[in-house]
């Protein structure tokens, strides 16, 4: 035990500061302080005899203390740890794993500024007591080797410190045989580091890197991400004031959300708050918007810099795939698209990606790869004009993959004449999983894709989507399909881009008057320029929107119309089942069963397809409905069964869920009246 230590010790069970001792001893807070952290090791014997009387310990007590500063000698301090961060936060279930694993080793991983170090030196801290031998913490980036500065904080003076590296492994081993002590080893970067200076059993070593060092045993992983929204504000609100944060709360979870909700952002944004009280928290807003990175520097807290340290020792491919990745829609890449970007092999790509992964400037996740929004500012602020053709090449790559899995999903009218370069999905299954994860993304794909004149690219995807669209309704359809219309080139392009508009705007929107004009445009277009091929879909929308406008006579003359204009037997087929639901609006639920029952017949022979199973369910559902109306409830009940078991089929779960909603109405029928 050193005189520093042994020191801490009695002060602090004797519940004074620093400050209180240097009062009733008249020894200075600044000597009290070196000799606590060690700095000073022997002190003169008029220091020492000052403290004592100022600690008021016994003989024994004395004695000791006056060996310990004769000696100026140690085993092990009771703690060389930095005072630890007072308002860490939202890290709780992530202490108590250090705190349940007692012994061993616990590696904290993750990105530059989630807080890895304030975790495991706050950790270190309040495990103090488990490890009474003493904590200590070496930061292996630092200039002195690491082993030099564990063995000098062991006490070892200069001149017995071991000239080779052996030796210092030797000497540190038996200085902390049978101990129980905590070390924290901070910004590992590789394995072997750890391996060399690991505690030893029966003690706990806690790592902090920005690799997941998953080539070390026994160890147990702990990934540092960001907070969530509400720990993110408390911590701004820790360092600006809560009132501060609570004047306008939304615009500090707006400013927590810019950080991305990174410890470290968040910090820079509050200290810079705190250092201009002056300021609105919508100021730094609106500075953030503008700058992103830029903004985000408080002396010397960096975001920027922290991420560059993360990136200096990649391999060169890496380091070019991580800059093409500013180019991304969206914050997620797969091995294929990176390949894209950077122009080299898929395998290559993969390494690289994993490269990343393991400094955390990506996260593994079930879709390929995630970047956090603030890596991709980063990232994106490494771009010049070297990567527009990388840049043309990715958006052009997405609208081609877009197409190869739109397809799948079948394909009606002049929709037909869209065909994928190549086959990139091996079912539909598969392409739909892609379409999900990228359906949000389209209107930005598609405006970076208009800029850069790949018009045709543009056109190809949209109409390949028509049917996944109609099996996935959502607004997002409107944006999409408005914006393709100034790629839509050709005549026969036009007409179907206008159709699809129109079936958003009537079925998804709502607005069956705007859905009439766009489709009334679609007609003119075909008829002028002889491109017909698709007048049978823009008619049997335009019939369903008449229909949403109660104009049911002119729904049904222009629903014949387009039944006779349908090309292939299952447009007919599916044309003649909406027959079948405007003769049920028009109270003729008789006809329309009869109708429905046909259609039915006729589908049942070929539904293969999600296209074909989507508009059997979609017969059967309204054959149903019209069930109910003709009062036989029951027979209701086993069509509309059915139709559940095709939509799950068609992997179709909100029609599916619908479905259930009106077969649970026909059963209430049923039971009302079991003869109906």
């Amino acid at each position: 035990m050193t005189f520093g230590a042994r020191l801490v010790h009695h002060r602090r069970t004797a519940g004074l500061s620093q400050e209180e001792l240097s009062a009733r001893s008249g020894v200075s807070v600044r000597a009290i302080s070196d000799m606590e952290r060690g700095r000073a090791r022997s002190p003169q014997r008029r220091t020492t005899e000052a403290l004592l009387d100022a600690l008021g310990l016994d003989e024994p007590g004395r004695e000791e203390m006056r060996r310990l500063a004769r000696s100026g000698r140690a085993a092990l301090p009771v703690c060389s740890l930095p005072m630890y961060v007072a308002d860490l936060v939202g890290r709780d279930a992530e202490l108590d794993a250090i705190a349940s694993a007692c012994g061993g080793l616990v590696v904290v991983h993750g990105a530059a500024g989630t807080g890895k170090t304030s975790l495991a030196v706050r950790a270190a801290h309040l495990l103090e007591a488990r490890f009474p031998d003493g904590q200590l913490l070496v930061e292996l980036d630092g200039a002195a080797p690491p082993l030099e500065r564990l063995l000098k904080d062991l006490g070892v003076p200069a001149e017995h410190m071991p000239e080779d590296v052996h030796g210092q492994t030797r000497l540190y081993r038996s200085l902390v045989a049978g101990k129980r002590f905590l070390v924290v080893l901070d910004s590992a970067r590789t394995e072997e580091e750890v391996r060399t200076l690991r505690a030893e059993p029966g003690c706990l070593t806690i790592v902090t890197s920005r690799h997941r060092l998953a080539g070390l045993t026994g160890a147990t992983w702990l990934r540092l991400g960001g907070l969530t929204e509400d720990a993110a504000v408390e911590l701004l609100s820790s360092i600006v004031g809560a009132a501060r944060a609570a004047e306008d709360a939304a615009t500090a979870r707006k400013l927590v959300e810019l950080c991305g909700r990174l410890p470290l952002a968040v910090r820079i944004a509050g200290n810079r708050l705190a250092s201009r009280p002056r300021w609105p928290v919508r100021h730094l807003v609106e500075q953030i918007e503008e700058r992103r990175l830029a903004a985000l520097t408080a002396g010397d807290l960096d975001v920027r810099g922290a991420f560059e340290v993360s990136l200096a020792h990649l391999p060169d491919t890496a380091r070019l795939v991580f800059r093409r990745l500013g180019l991304l829609v969206g914050t997620s890449v797969t091995p294929d698209l990176a390949a894209v970007l950077a122009g080299i092999g898929v395998e290559e790509a993969t390494q690289a990606l994993e490269d990343l992964a393991d400094v955390s400037l990506l996260e593994p996740d079930d879709r390929g790869y995630s970047m956090h929004a603030l890596v991709r500012t980063f990232a994106n602020g490494l771009i010049d004009a070297t990567d527009d053709d990388a840049h043309r090449a990715m958006i052009a790559w997405l609208l081609e993959t877009t197409v190869a899995a739109g397809v799948l999903f079948g394909q009606t009218g002049d929709a037909r004449r869209v065909h994928p370069r190549e086959q990139r999905f091996a079912d539909v299954p598969t392409a739909r999983r892609w379409l999900d994860e990228h359906r949000d993304l389209l209107p930005e794909i598609v405006e970076r894709a208009q800029a850069r004149g790949l018009h045709d690219d543009v056109a190809r995807a949209v109409i390949a989507l028509s049917h996944y669209a109609a099996v996935e309704p959502g607004l997002v359809w409107e944006r999409v399909y408005r914006a393709a219309l100034a790629s839509a080139l050709e005549p026969w392009q036009e007409v179907v881009v206008l159709a699809q508009l129109g079936w958003v705007l009537f079925d998804v929107a709502d607005r069956s008057g705007p859905a009439l004009e766009v489709l009334t445009r679609a007609v003119a277009v075909a008829e002028s320029s002889g491109e017909t091929g698709h007048l049978g879909w823009v008619w049997l929308i335009a019939s369903a929107a008449h229909s949403g406008l109660g104009q049911d006579d002119e729904a049904e003359r222009v629903c014949l119309r387009a039944i006779e204009a349908m090309r292939e037997p299952q447009d007919v087929h599916y044309a003649r089942s909406v027959l079948g639901v405007l003769w049920r609006r028009m109270n003729r639920p008789v006809a329309a069963v009869l109708l429905h029952e046909e259609v039915a017949r006729e589908q049942r022979a070929y539904a293969r397809t999600t296209y074909e199973l989507s508009a059997l369910g979609r017969t059967l559902g309204w054959l149903g409905l019209a069930l109910m109306d003709a009062d036989r409830p029951v027979e209701a009940i086993a069509v509309l069964t059915e139709a559940e078991d095709v939509y799950e089929r068609a992997q179709m779960t909100s029609w599916r869920e619908l479905t259930s909603v009106h077969r649970a109405e026909a059963q209430r029928l049923a039971e009302l009246d079991p003869q109906g």
